[in-house]
C-alpha cells in the first residue's frame, strides 16, 4: 500500500501533543517528501525548528526559513509565512535578504503596513534615511491596512529617527562601515576598552543631586501652605523632564560608538564578509555588544570570522526597486 503524506502528518501531530518534538519534524519531514505541496506539514516543520522559549539557533532558523520559502511558493499570499520569514532573516543578521523579502512581500499586497514598518528599519540600519522617509510616507497611503497600537508606535519612533537625522544629514557624517576610512571607526576605537553607557545611571548622576538640593532647599514647603507645596511639585517635575531629556541625549552621544559598531555587525553578517578588525573584535565593547545579538546571529557571525574574507571595497548596500511597487488603491482596481 502507498504511504501518504497526511499519515505521516496525522502521526507527527500525536508526536507533538506527546512532547516528542524532533519525532514530529521528522514524520512532518516525511509527509513532505511523499507530498511536496503539504502545506501543513510545511508549517509545521517551520513551527517546531523555532524554540518556545528562546531564540532560535543558526541551523533551526534557517531550516525554519527553508520552509517558510517552500509554504510561500505553494501559497503565496500566507501572511504568517512572510511575517515569520522576515523574523528569522533579521535574526540571522541577512538584512539585504530581509529587504528583498518584503519588497517581495508588499508586491503580493501592497497594503501591508507591517511590510512597509520593516522596510524602513533595514533602511535606517543601513544608514540610508532618505530613502527611509520616502518609504514611510507609503504606510499613510490611501488603501492602506489600519495600523494597530504596537505599529503605531514602532511608526513613531521611526519617524523621529529618520526624520531628525535625514535633516542633520551634511551637518553630521553618519557612519558607513563599508568604508573603512570613515571617521566613525576612530570613533570606535577611543570609546571600544569601556561598555556602553548607561541612561538610567546618568539620570540619577543628573536629577538626584538637584532634587536632594531643591528638598534641603525647602524643608518648610508642606508648612507654607498648598500654594507653595504645589510650586515645589512642579519644580521637581521639570527636573524630572528635564533630566530624562538630558541623560538621553548624553547617552546618546556616549553611545554613538556603540551604535557604529552594531551597524558594522549588521554589515558583517549581511554581506558575509569581515569588516571589523581584530583590535576592535577583542574590545570589552565589542564583547560586550556580540552578548546582545540573538543566537542565530552570533553563530553566522563567528562563522564568517572564521572564513576570514575581507569586505570588498566596493561592497554597498543592495536595495531593491520600490518605485515598481503600486498603490493599494491600484490593485484594487
Amino acid at each position: 500500500m502507498k504511504e501518504s503524506g497526511d499519515e505521516h502528518y496525522l502521526d507527527a501531530i500525536d508526536a507533538e501533543n506527546n512532547g516528542e518534538i524532533e519525532r514530529a519534524i521528522e514524520l512532518a519531514q516525511k509527509a513532505v517528501k511523499i507530498e511536496p505541496d503539504h502545506l501543513a506539514a510545511w508549517w509545521m516543520i517551520s513551527t517546531l525548528l523555532i524554540p518556545k522559549k528562546e531564540p532560535p539557533t543558526l541551523t533551526n532558523a534557517s531550516r525554519s526559513l527553508t520552509a517558510c520559502k517552500k509554504i510561500i511558493e505553494i501559497q503565496p499570499d500566507h501572511e504568517e509565512a512572510w511575517y515569520r520569514g522576515g523574523y528569522l532573516l533579521n535574526e540571522l543578521g541577512m538584512h539585504d535578504k530581509a529587504l528583498e523579502w518584503w519588497h517581495e512581500r508588499r508586491k503580493i499586497d501592497p497594503s501591508d503596513v507591517q511590510a512597509v514598518i520593516e522596510t524602513v528599519d533595514i533602511l535606517a540600519h543601513f544608514g540610508l534615511y532618505h530613502q527611509a522617509i520616502d518609504e514611510l510616507q507609503r504606510v499613510w497611503e490611501p488603501g492602506m491596512q489600519k495600523i494597530n497600537f504596537e505599529q503605531e508606535k514602532r511608526l513613531s519612533k521611526l519617524h523621529n529617527l529618520v526624520k531628525q537625522v535625514a535633516g542633520e544629514e551634511g551637518k553630521t557624517q553618519y557612519f558607513r562601515p563599508w568604508n573603512l576610512r570613515d571617521p566613525g571607526w576612530n570613533m570606535i576605537k577611543e570609546r571600544m576598552h569601556r561598555g556602553p553607557a548607561n541612561q538610567t545611571m546618568i539620570y540619577l548622576l543628573l536629577v538626584a543631586p538637584i532634587l536632594l538640593l531643591v528638598v534641603m532647599a525647602s524643608p518648610n514647603s508642606a508648612s507654607q501652605g498648598l500654594g507653595n507645596l504645589f510650586f515645589m511639585v512642579i519644580i521637581m517635575l521639570i527636573i524630572i523632564m528635564f533630566g530624562m531629556r538630558m541623560s538621553q541625549r548624553i547617552s546618546g552621544m556616549l553611545n554613538r560608538p556603540a551604535w557604529n559598531l552594531m551597524r558594522a555587525m549588521n554589515i558583517e553578517t549581511t554581506a558575509g564578509r569581515k569588516i571589523i578588525d581584530d583590535e576592535i573584535r577583542n574590545s570589552k565593547l565589542y564583547k560586550h555588544l556580540i552578548l546582545l545579538r540573538p543566537p542565530a546571529f552570533r553563530q553566522r557571525l563567528n562563522s564568517i570570522v572564521a572564513a576570514n574574507e575581507e569586505l570588498s571595497k566596493q561592497w554597498r548596500p543592495s536595495v531593491p526597486d520600490f518605485s515598481e511597487l503600486k498603490s493599494p488603491l491600484s490593485e484594487e482596481e
